[in-house]
């Protein structure tokens, strides 16, 4: 679980890093950080795409679906540049 977490995470800094979008931030009343890093994880894991002529040796991260994952979890969204 704990090399998973990493792959993840790293992932997501990758793509984070590639990428040209803006950084969102989730809030949620009454949820503590590491619930939010845990629903943030959860939601990355499910938007992995290993998929296709790339295969494993490169992840990518449909933001889309973490957007999607983590608003119906109930956190809403802001931007931050």
């Amino acid at each position: 679980m704990r090399i998973i977490t990493t792959l993840v995470l790293s992932a997501v800094l990758v793509g984070g890093c590639a990428s040209a979008r803006d950084t969102a931030i989730y809030e949620k009343a009454g949820v503590d950080g590491q619930q939010k890093r845990a629903d943030a994880a959860a939601c990355t894991r499910a938007a992995l795409d290993t998929a296709g002529p790339r295969g494993a040796a490169f992840l990518a991260v449909d933001r889309d679906t973490v957007d999607d994952c983590m608003r119906a979890r109930g956190y809403s969204e802001a931007t931050r540049k």
